[in-house]
This record gives C-alpha cells, structure tokens and sequence, in this order.
C-alpha cells in the first residue's frame, strides 16, 4: 500500500522511486473509486474494483478495466506538489474517490 496524503482537501498517493516522488490523485479515473488500496506491482498499481493497472511513473493506463463500462482517456490525475511550499497543482479534474453506493 502506497502513502496517501492530503492535498487540497484530495486524497493523493506518493510514490517514491530512485529518490523521486510521484504524486497522484487516489482514485481510480474509471468509475472514481478509491485507489489507495490498489495492489502495488513494481510502479505500476491496480485498482482494487476493476482491476485497472496504472503506470505509477506516467500515470498511462496499462491494462484495460475488466469491466462492459470502457475507460474513455483513462489517465491517472497527476499532482505537481512541491512539499517545501505546500503549493500544488493537479493535471487534470480532481474528484473525492467513493466506494459503490456511498452517494448521499
């Protein structure tokens, strides 16, 4: 399981490969569930739903949802965020990350 911090009042997940951090939104881009409990396969991770696997350095989807709702431009939201400042920046519409039927 990754680190998750909150930036901006989002849950994003920190990386950390060859002394770099990625910074990412923590929800799946596919039906926006939480990714925070994907399964970390080298830097790549899956999300627990559908199965989705995300590339943890570019953020590019590498393996298709295995779901019949199609993933259209499916991306991991990245988050420049420098931790000095505190300043961030998402690349991207960032959303709250919801479990099914947690919609109030």
């Amino acid at each position: 399981m990754l680190p998750v911090v909150t930036v901006k009042g989002y849950p994003v997940l920190v990386f950390e490969k060859d002394g770099k951090k990625y910074y990412w939104l923590a929800g799946c881009p596919h039906k926006k569930r939480p990714l925070n409990e994907g399964k970390v396969i080298e830097d790549k991770i899956e999300c627990p739903f559908h199965h989705a696997v995300f590339d943890l350095i570019t953020g590019r989807l590498v393996r298709e949802p295995q779901s019949k709702t199609p993933c259209t431009d499916c991306r991991l939201i990245r988050v420049k965020f420098d931790e000095k400042t505190g300043d961030a920046e998402f690349e991207g519409q960032p959303f709250i990350p919801e479990l099914p039927g947690s919609k109030v």
